[in-house]
């Protein structure tokens, strides 16, 4: 059988003393002088002020302003669809700098006030109030607040008033781990609906995941009925993953007049697997012929459906919400990405500025449209981003936005700008330095750019920088250098060792430091032998060291171990037609690469090429042109050029030649083709 729910309050005095004033004086003095400290420094106010309906459960003044955080603390957005909040999705890690130290009030001045203090203080704790970091209105139309509970009354123990005097007092200190962990042991402990309300709270707002999850379902247990603790522990099983556990209490909201959350529930499902999210669409389904106007139910079934690639349905699903409230904003902006993903961004910009000239105020219609005009417009996109961060100039997000776009728009100081600003955030920093080493290249400052792209940390920007910065050392004569700091990271990240030799002679290679490259290379195969991306670059190195046998083993060797790898089997084809007579076995190999990519530009060139060379013309300049057509591309039009020429075609082979050389004005493969078959043309006409 449940436990009713109880609080204390400061009614009927003469009991609730009693046991406070029979403790040890030892005891009693240690509470004394907590609440002297407290009352030092933080008044009396303040503690009333602590156990109000907030938006975060502040510990002392300005508790929010004192937390460094390396991410958001507000309620961010899932994957798929960033308008539905899913509370804290990001993880903040809080610094924790300073100690529990202070000096000590005279006792006497405060010990007047402990009893009024011990009667009411924990009335006020026991208070619940309003999640802090999620709204139901943040993902679709405001909902009433939960409704609150009435719960008996019983004083607080002692020795508890005092484990929740130390966690206020460690919060206001910043050692927010005594704070939250004095407030789960007293929830625990108590289970008073106040303290476990309290401790939830806190774990949220700290982003404390799992402490969220266990305080919220231990408040569920002790106030069942309470819609608040309810909607706030399906959010956290929601977040851990925890889907079913989330609908049931999801449908319990939805059953007793509370906000349901199914958007989050949807938006969650995209990290499961397409059996698991069918069966909750079925779930879905079911709700939707009990509940057919509930729009969060429709928005969340048009985000699996686009979860599992039916953009058709989950239109449908959006657009049935919009005939239910033609203005519901996250409803609109699954709309415009549907529409997106269906090639009618047009109608997408069209659908979002409409809706935004109606809600000039909403930010996140805003956001979405800037988003689309991205790909369209980078102008009006500027625009856009311009009028957020004059809202919200602080955003990181928005900043690098128009970063990225002032950058793709060539207003590189604009950009630089705005990357300069970024390095002053956790979030982005390493893109932003990875950005600025970009800008620092095209303006040729050689050494800003290395400087730049080695402070990049490891993450999406990392491999990129340490290309570029390989690429700037080996450019720049020092080979050595480049090669040191390469076999550190090997040493550093030994995961990534491979992809590190893969980039040195990628970047040996591209300046034709060719038995540098195969020496390293080489290297890499010793450590990561039958690699098949290590003996792929080193048999490319090798073609053009006219190490014809050595490059062929290694393709071989990839066949031996992958018989259906395409990309070895075109490349021991094509350098089989083009550099040696063994034209049958080459077109063997390359038809086979083409039955297994009908469709690859590089293939096709190499069917034709081969078919060049068994004297088939017009099937050679079938298979160029298909090739031609499906990847513009100076080589393909170097070798359709030349087929075009030797079958007479030869104003049809000067167009190809110079379409290629638009595309590639410094083709040296085009000129050479070009020289070779008119000193060919020259030599026959002169004998």
């Amino acid at each position: 059988m449940d436990q009713k729910p109880v609080a204390c309050t400061a009614s009927s005095h003469s009991h609730k003393i009693k046991p406070i004033l029979a403790i040890e004086y030892s005891n009693l003095s240690a509470i004394w002088l907590s609440y002297a400290l407290w009352i030092e420094t933080y008044g009396t106010g303040l503690w009333r002020r602590l156990t109000q309906t907030s938006s975060s459960p502040t510990f002392g003044h300005n508790f929010s302003n004192r937390v460094e955080h390396t991410g958001k603390t507000d309620s961010t957005s899932p994957n798929d669809l960033d308008e539905i909040p899913l509370p804290n999705q990001t993880s903040s890690q809080l610094m924790i700098r300073r100690s529990l130290t202070t000096t000590a009030t005279p006792f006497l001045a405060i010990a007047a006030l402990l009893p009024a203090l011990l009667l009411q203080g924990c009335s006020l704790i026991a208070q619940p109030t309003r999640s802090d970091t999620l709204t139901a209105d943040e993902a679709i139309a405001d909902t009433a607040p939960p409704k609150q509970i009435e719960v008996p009354e019983r004083p607080f123990p002692a020795e508890t008033l005092y484990a929740l005097l130390v966690a206020e007092m460690a919060g206001s200190r910043e050692r927010y781990d005594i704070a939250l962990g004095n407030y789960i042991q007293q929830a625990h402990k108590t289970r008073d609906p106040g303290v476990a309300a309290r401790a939830t709270r806190i774990a949220r707002y700290l982003n404390a995941r799992q402490a969220a999850l266990d305080t919220s379902l231990l408040w569920i247990d002790i106030s069942p009925e309470d819609l608040e603790a309810r909607y706030t522990a399906a959010t956290e099983l929601a977040q851990s993953g925890q889907l079913d556990k989330a609908m049931e209490q999801s449908n319990y909201l939805q059953d007793h007049g509370g906000k349901a959350i199914y958007q989050i529930i949807a938006a969650q499902a995209a990290s499961s697997s397409n059996e698991e999210r069918e069966a909750l669409i079925q779930q879905y389904l079911t709700l939707n012929k009990q509940y057919p106007k509930d729009t969060e139910l429709l928005v969340g079934l048009g985000l699996m459906y686009q979860q599992q690639n039916q953009p058709e349905d989950a239109l449908k699903m959006a657009r049935k919400a919009l005939d239910i409230n033609d203005e519901l904003i996250p409803a609109v902006i699954l709309e415009t990405r549907l529409l997106t993903l269906l090639d009618r961004e047009d109608e997408a910009i069209k659908r979002a500025a409409t809706l935004l000239n109606r809600h000039p105020d909403n930010d996140r219609l805003r956001l979405q449209y800037a988003r689309l005009l991205a790909t369209t417009d980078l102008e009006k996109a500027q625009a856009q981003f311009d009028e957020l961060l004059e809202n919200s100039p602080n955003d990181p997000e928005l900043i690098y936005a128009l970063a990225l776009i002032n950058n793709e728009r060539g207003e590189l100081d604009t950009a630089r700008n705005y990357f300069l600003e970024l390095t002053a955030f956790e979030h982005h920093r390493s893109s932003a330095y990875y950005y600025l080493g970009r800008i620092s290249e095209k303006e040729q400052q050689w050494d800003m750019a290395l400087q730049y792209f080695l402070q990049v940390e490891p993450g999406p920007d990392f491999m990129p920088a340490a290309l570029q910065s390989t690429d700037i050392l080996v450019r720049g004569g020092q080979t050595g250098a480049a090669h040191k700091r390469l076999n550190l990271l090997r040493e550093r990240f030994p995961a990534q060792a491979e992809r590190f030799y893969l980039l040195e002679g990628e970047v040996l290679s591209k300046h034709l430091q060719l038995t540098d490259a195969q020496k390293v290379l080489s290297e890499g195969i010793s450590q990561f032998p039958n690699s098949p991306p290590l003996l792929y670059s080193r048999a490319m190195v090798n073609e053009q060291l006219d190490r014809l046998d050595d490059m062929e083993d290694d393709l071989r060797l990839i066949l031996k171990s992958d018989p259906d790898n395409a990309t070895a089997l075109n490349a021991l084809g094509y350098t089989l037609a083009d550099r040696t007579t063994r034209y049958d076995e080459a077109y063997v190999l390359i038809s086979q690469a083409l039955q297994l990519k009908p469709d690859d530009p590089a293939i096709l060139d190499s069917m034709g090429w081969v078919q060049y060379r068994l004297g088939n013309y017009p099937e050679a300049i079938l298979r160029l042109q298909e090739a031609m057509k499906a990847y513009p591309d100076h080589e393909i039009a170097a070798h359709l050029g030349e087929v075009l020429w030797v079958s007479g075609q030869r104003e049809e082979a000067e167009e190809i030649w110079k379409q290629g050389l638009q595309l590639h004005p410094d083709s040296r493969i085009i000129t050479d083709v070009i020289n070779r078959l008119k000193a060919i043309e020259s030599t026959t006409s002169n004998p």
